[in-house]
């Protein structure tokens, strides 16, 4: 059952990313990958609030965490598109880009889940 949670997680993460990857991209045409860095962003913020959840709040099913975390989250966020998209960056010259790219992630994320974290200490 496990493996089937990561798998349907999995597959429902990766398509929920692909959907809003597209549809930010289209909303903000740029060489930088904003879609992919937003869902890095929100995937973040939920696996910030989510283990805060689990962890002090709710007695959850260890196939419902695993399908969530590492299916749903594990898919829906994109660090092997952002290496792929950073390397492009570089390769085509565009190091501002690049850069840009790498701080906006990294902090992007790193705050989010620091965020989603301490949102659920507050409000549950």
């Amino acid at each position: 059952m496990l493996f089937i949670s990561i798998f349907l997680g999995g597959g429902s993460g990766a398509l929920a990313r692909f959907i809003l990857v597209n549809q930010i991209n289209k909303l903000i045409p740029s060489q930088i990958a904003y879609g992919t860095i937003s869902v890095n962003i929100i995937g973040a913020l939920l696996i910030g609030m989510i283990y805060y959840l689990i962890l002090s709040k709710f007695n959850i099913n260890e196939n419902i965490k695993i399908f969530i975390t590492v299916g749903f989250l594990g898919g829906f966020t994109t660090f092997s598109s952002f290496n792929l998209e950073f390397f492009k960056l570089l390769e085509s010259g565009n190091f501002t880009n690049a850069l840009i790219y790498a701080v906006l992630t990294f902090a992007g994320t790193i705050l989010s889940f620091y965020f989603g974290f301490n949102l659920m200490k507050v409000i549950t």
